[in-house]
């Protein structure tokens, strides 16, 4: 990596968004954090192409990513895209000490974020403006929070029961978790997004509300107030939700621990976006409709002289 990359990726901050996110972890794990993290920065940049191009090279990568985790298909190792080797041996260190359902699990919640990069891409390429429900519903498979939380286990070396996870209540509490992070990321976003003339849920809530921009972004903050408000709720209810099902004292502190993590990624995210130069305005001013994303291979690439 030459200066000028190693520049844009240390700018991007995403050693800090690891340590917020993942405060505990330590050695080896904390290795894998920053690892992970910086990968969805790469990944998620590669979408981000000039207007009027299309990013074929990150669908490319977006289906070798899904065979892989799918099935385990790398059908030319030695000649893939460095993101498709780097996700690879990340995976590998990820599902390390994990049960075989964790490991189903949380293939399904990767292809499911995998695909939902695909749906994003193929409805910026429509150009049709979506409803705040329809970008919000996208938003919770490529925020990648679900697969992040699945780290959280894997980082606390612990397991929510297979059966458990599946429920109502849980469910119930991701969700709560990932709209208070998407919306965090969107406002502290706008400005960005503005400059590149990219989609955001308060342009959403500008068109639905017919509203300006300063009323749309206090109703985003409202409504991610409203979902931490649902998450902590839920969480209080934990104990009840364990007695009903009979859990043991050690199964019911592992979903305290899970609530834990959402809580901190959700704090973490919104200390991580008011530090990181990433959505500063010196970076919104630079950025316009005509570039790649930050951290995209265009911009990482050595100068040639």
């Amino acid at each position: 990596m030459g200066h000028t990359a190693a520049r844009r990726y240390l700018f991007s901050a995403v050693a800090d968004l690891a340590a917020y996110s993942y405060p505990d972890a330590a050695g080896e794990d904390l290795d894998l954090a920053f690892d992970t993290m910086g990968w969805f920065f790469l990944f998620d940049d590669l979408f981000d192409v000039p207007e009027g191009c299309e990013a074929d090279e990150a669908v490319d990568v977006c289906r070798q990513l899904i065979a892989l985790v799918g099935d385990g298909t790398r059908p030319h190792p030695d000649s893939e895209p460095p993101l498709v080797t780097a996700f690879a041996d990340i995976w590998r260190r990820t599902r390390a000490g994990m049960s075989e359902e964790w490991r189903q699990r949380a293939a399904h919640n990767w292809v499911d974020y995998l695909v939902g990069n695909l749906t994003e891409e193929i409805d910026r390429r429509t150009w049709v403006p979506q409803d705040f429900a329809t970008r919000m519903r996208i938003g919770h498979r490529t925020l990648g929070l679900v697969p992040s939380l699945d780290l959280a286990e894997r980082l606390g070396h612990f397991e929510i029961p297979p059966l458990v996870w599946h429920s109502s209540h849980l469910d119930s509490m991701r969700r709560a978790a990932v709209d208070a992070v998407k919306l965090i990321n969107e406002i502290m976003s706008l400005e960005n997004d503005d400059a590149r003339g990219d989609p955001n849920l308060v342009h959403c809530l500008m068109r639905q509300r017919d509203c300006s921009r300063q009323e749309a972004i206090p109703m985003a903050v409202a409504l991610v107030q409203s979902a931490v408000a649902r998450l902590h709720e839920q969480a209080r209810m934990i104990p009840l939700f364990s007695s009903r099902l009979g859990l043991t004292g050690t199964q019911s502190e592992k979903l305290h621990r899970y609530a834990t993590a959402m809580l901190t990624w959700i704090r973490g995210s919104y200390d991580w976006s008011r530090s990181n130069g990433r959505y500063s305005p010196h970076t919104a001013n630079a950025l316009s409709p005509d570039e790649s994303g930050q951290l995209h291979p265009t911009n990482l690439a050595p100068v040639s002289r």
